[in-house]
């Protein structure tokens, strides 16, 4: 395969941030696709209670509904990234994105407990997989040396379903718990045809070439011969031996389980402290908004620093976090968990930039499909785990929600303090093919 830097047809990279316009409108698209698929955990926030109020359910139950949701995500997920490592990127997002909007149709119209679980288990399980599975992959594909800014734009859509999608959820529930849902279907299938007749899976079927670099017809054919015919010697076997991997998946996997679980219970922990709800619901979209350009320093601080600098200085944000998060709640201190939820909105960015970048770095445009189709899988049941358990640590302490919080946030403390020295402890050489 040609050089990045080969001097047929090659011109340099001007900026960073020049991605052409091929290369923007699949930052814009992926964009999209983290926004959409990070709604499912976002309006949690609102939907829980809302659904919860209109039928009499009890929320720490409907919780578990989307726990359980994550770990059918586990076989979904290994399933496309397997057809993504055999085929390309673009007919499973095709397919994922198509029955997303189905399951957001669906789950406006449930009436009954048994059928919201199912709806529940269902969205999420494909939410994960177009979050985790299809948008790396595509950033892979299209930016294997930009991979830090490139994410760093593209995962600003994960807070600005936080700031948009969240107060729109909670306003549309004025004119009937189906609306938001019925919008959310009718965009999401947009998307699906947008994916179907325009996206490409490599820049060099759209006459670009990875990192926007210019490339001849002869260049674009080999390219595309060579990614075609590459076979990667990353099998199950070599993956389970490889320590890179596994500290990938100890290290994301657990910082994910602390994400997924903090953004969902921003509003719920904010009302904990003594804020109304609408109070809660209005601070969470301002501190979505400022997580956005927290998204693009993240990405900005591993182009310039490297990805595990990056890494450990999220880590140390993230300690701070929980253990604001968790002394906030515990006093009753407003300031001090808006602070802390401001720190969380900016780890939806950072921590989407940084387990695809990591990946890239360590195993590579060429091998990342191989070692990207499993460690999703088990970074997913990982992070399955964490509604469940703030729904059994919310439901010992009950009626002392309050405590509750608390003991939530401890537990997210000493997670974040653990992963914090397995990035320390991380070697980043890559491993995989270069160009």
């Amino acid at each position: 395969m040609s050089s990045l830097n080969s001097n047929s047809g090659v011109s340099k990279r001007k900026s960073v941030n020049n991605f052409g316009k091929k290369g923007w409108a699949v930052v814009l698209f992926t964009l999209l696709l983290y926004m959409f698929s990070g709604a499912v955990p976002d309006t949690i926030n609102v939907t829980v209670t809302a659904f919860a109020e209109k039928f009499s359910w009890d929320s720490n139950a409907m919780l578990s509904y989307t726990g359980i949701g994550g770990f059918i995500g586990i076989p979904v997920a290994l399933i496309f990234g397997l057809i993504i490592k055999k085929t390309n990127v673009k007919a499973p997002t095709v397919v994922l994105t198509a029955i997303f909007a189905v399951l957001w149709f669906l789950n406006g119209r449930v009436t009954t407990i048994a059928a919201y679980g199912i709806i529940t288990i269902l969205i999420t399980a494909v939410s994960n997989t177009v979050n985790l599975v299809s948008t790396q992959q595509i950033m892979s594909n299209w930016f294997p040396r930009k991979k830090g800014i490139a994410l760093g734009w593209a995962t600003m859509g994960m807070p600005l379903a936080g700031v948009i999608l969240v107060p729109l959820f909670q306003v549309m529930f004025g004119s009937g718990i189906s609306a938001p849902f019925t919008l959310m279907a009718i965009l999401t299938l947009v998307l699906a045809a947008i994916a179907l007749t325009w996206f490409k899976s490599y820049p060099e079927e759209a006459g670009a070439y990875p990192d926007n670099e210019a490339i001849s017809e002869e260049d674009q054919k080999k390219n595309m011969e060579a990614m075609a015919s590459y076979k990667s010697p990353f099998t199950i076997k070599k993956l389970f031996a490889t320590k890179q991997f596994w500290f990938i998946i100890i290290i994301f996997g657990l910082l994910f389980f602390t994400l997924v679980g903090t953004v969902s219970q921003i509003v719920p922990r904010l009302i904990a402290t003594g804020m109304s709800s609408n109070q809660a619901v209005v601070m969470m979209s301002v501190t979505s908004a400022l997580g956005i350009p927290a998204s693009y320093l993240w990405g900005f601080i591993d182009q310039k620093c490297g990805t595990k600098k990056s890494l450990i200085y999220f880590c140390i944000v993230w300690i701070v976090a929980m253990a604001m998060s968790a002394i906030g709640v515990a006093i009753g201190n407003i300031p001090l968990s808006v602070i802390s939820s401001i720190l969380a909105a900016s780890g939806l960015g950072g921590l989407g930039n940084l387990m695809p970048s990591m990946e890239i770095q360590v195993f590579g445009r060429y091998d990342f499909s191989a070692a990207n189709s499993l460690i999703i899988p088990i970074v997913v049941g990982m992070r399955s785990f964490s509604l469940i358990a703030i729904s059994s640590i919310l439901s010992a302490a009950g009626a002392n929600v309050t405590g509750g919080f608390r003991n939530v946030f401890i537990l997210f403390t000493i997670i974040a303090i653990i992963v914090t020295v397995f990035a320390m402890a991380m070697d980043d050489k890559t491993i995989g093919k270069l160009d």
